[in-house]
């Protein structure tokens, strides 16, 4: 399967960050992130809302819903990566230019509490987003990482999304994916934001929370009704659950909640929060 976005060099990209800002101390790290990207030939457009000011954003809703849709319009960007992350992304949801957005869809990339944008903007737009973190290219798994990266964007592959799995339910699932981080997923829950779930594949994932924690998510998703509408569902890694040695418990609590529908189920870990984690694309039909 060959990847449908490519990039070659001299492509604008941007940077921002629509969650918590970035902090301060942190600096030399995007440096290093600007470096790399310039590495590959992109010449780097970064927002004027990413580093933090006094608080923990990096400027007001308004501001920050401003220069993503100022990356949106400017057509020489050929792709938007969020490095941020942490509770705030969906302040700037009310704010964003969809009816823009729906005929100028542009390549979005960002995971964590980016999953509340990844999941509006399909909602309201019908794009395809990618739940994939760029800061996973100078991470201790650079050197794959960035392969993975290559081969994909600039060679026409599609080993990023590709990524290795087992069936806990069923052989066979289809649908457009949506979810991602499940907290900050269920943020989104009961507006107009959210995703309808109908004949969908939900994804869910999480870096922090025990299992009574996700348990708890879990069983939010399963009173909205999501699970007896959609197609399919992938759990990827649970970060904390899974250092504790507790995905058993939340397996069968699942499988449990999920038994009136019979819903087909996979796990993988090669999509989280981990920097070794690959990307999987929010609005995207998919077959497993």
């Amino acid at each position: 399967m060959i990847n449908e976005l490519t990039f070659k060099r001299g492509n604008k990209v941007g940077l921002i960050a629509c969650s918590d800002g970035i902090k301060h101390e942190f600096s030399s790290r995007i440096g290093e992130l600007i470096n790399l990207l310039s590495s590959f030939g992109f010449e780097v457009v970064v927002a004027d809302t990413l580093m933090r000011g006094f608080s923990f954003f990096s400027g007001s809703p308004v501001q920050r819903a401003t220069e993503l849709n100022k990356m949106f319009k400017n057509e020489e960007i050929r792709a938007i990566f969020d490095i941020s992350g942490g509770d705030s992304a969906n302040q700037i949801l009310p704010y964003l230019d969809y009816e823009y957005i729906r005929n100028n869809h542009k390549p979005f990339f960002g995971i964590s509490d980016l999953s509340v944008i990844l999941n509006g903007l399909y909602a309201r737009t019908q794009m395809v987003s990618f739940h994939y973190q760029i800061m996973n290219l100078i991470s201790k798994h650079r050197d794959e990482q960035k392969k993975l990266f290559y081969n994909t964007f600039f060679d026409e592959g599609n080993e990023l999304f590709s990524f290795n799995y087992e069936w806990l339910r069923g052989a066979y699932m289809s649908g457009v994916v949506i979810g991602g981080n499940i907290r900050c997923f269920m943020k989104l829950s009961g507006t107009r934001f959210f995703p309808d779930p109908t004949n969908k594949i939900i994804f869910l994932e999480s870096l922090g929370g025990r299992v009574n924690r996700i348990a708890s998510l879990i069983a939010q998703i399963q009173q909205t009704g999501c699970f007896d509408d959609c197609s399919g569902l992938i759990l990827g890694s649970f970060t904390d659950l899974e250092f504790h040695n507790e995905f058993p418990i939340l397996e069968e609590y699942v499988k449990e909640v999920t038994s009136r529908s019979n819903v087909p189920i996979i796990r993988t870990s090669e999509l989280g929060h981990g920097d070794n984690c690959k990307g999987i694309k929010i609005g995207k039909r998919i077959k497993l």
